[in-house]
């Protein structure tokens, strides 16, 4: 039986995994000599979730960020392909590809939208160069939009949690964007999915394919929780990049029966 093993396991997705998804737990901006101690078995496959994430915080201290984004994540890959006969699942972003009014698919041209897409993109690159000889080992996993109440605050769910202050003068910008949103939950439970099974693209987006406006995304969020939506505090332009949306019909070819649709938790006030 394949053992399954994750990085960043108390993250956004990481926490959803399924308990018998044991925890690699190490510092990404390590020296290389600190990866040597990694045990995996060697019938095993690893999905790497740990990362600096998001444009603002990369931005923050770019150089720490390479370390774990990009230097990290190479070490770590290398100590598997030593120790393991299985498959690395690289979870990468959806911001790597050139924006698109259509649906992306993984064919899509490639121009990364900031600093943290840039890390991912050359990460992949040098991910697949280093699999060059074992291809079927790495497989590259795009995620689109992720959004529900237990996110990061500087993501769109922290702008929501705002939202549903009433004391709060907090406007949500560029609200007719259009985004492919799954929540942490589903994420994790896909990304579970493939490595439990041993299931190998060369890359593959995991994304639902419908989009929704960002501001009718919060409405939902909130009524579905029992907020006032209160329509004062949205602003319906749209940014630079109005529509993100992905096609999933390799990843859906394969796994006719994934349930991929948005479903955001309800959220207990108190909370």
């Amino acid at each position: 039986m394949t053992r399954l093993y994750s990085t960043g396991s108390s993250g956004t997705i990481g926490k959803n995994l399924p308990r018998n998804v044991n925890p690699l737990e190490l510092d990404l901006s390590s020296e290389q000599k600190r990866f040597y101690g990694i045990n995996v078995e060697t019938q095993s496959n690893l999905i790497h979730l740990a990362a600096v994430v998001g444009p603002s915080v990369v931005s923050e201290d770019v150089d720490y960020a390479r370390s774990v984004n990009i230097r990290g994540t190479l070490f770590l890959a290398e100590e598997f392909i030593k120790k393991s006969q299985g498959i690395f699942y690289y979870v990468s972003t959806s911001h790597v590809y050139a924006p698109s009014l259509e649906l992306i698919s993984e064919s899509h041209p490639l121009a990364p939208a900031n600093i943290y897409a840039e890390q991912k993109l050359e990460a992949e690159m040098l991910l697949q160069q280093m699999f060059e000889a074992s291809h079927k080992r790495l497989c590259i996993i795009r995620v689109f939009s992720v959004l529900d109440w237990d996110v990061a605050p500087f993501t769109l769910g922290g702008g929501i949690r705002k939202l549903s202050d009433v004391d709060s003068n907090f406007v949500l910008l560029n609200s007719s964007d259009i985004r492919d949103f799954l929540t942490p939950k589903d994420i994790a439970g896909a990304l579970f999915e493939l490595a439990s099974n041993s299931t190998h693209f060369e890359i593959v987006n995991l994304c639902t394919g419908i989009g929704i406006s960002v501001g009718n995304a919060a409405k939902k969020m909130l009524s579905e929780s029992g907020f006032e939506v209160n329509e004062s505090r949205f602003s319906w332009g749209q940014s630079s990049n109005p529509s993100v949306v992905g096609d999933n019909s390799l990843l859906i070819s394969r796994y006719p029966n994934l349930k991929l649709s948005w479903r955001p938790s309800i959220l207990n006030k108190r909370s």
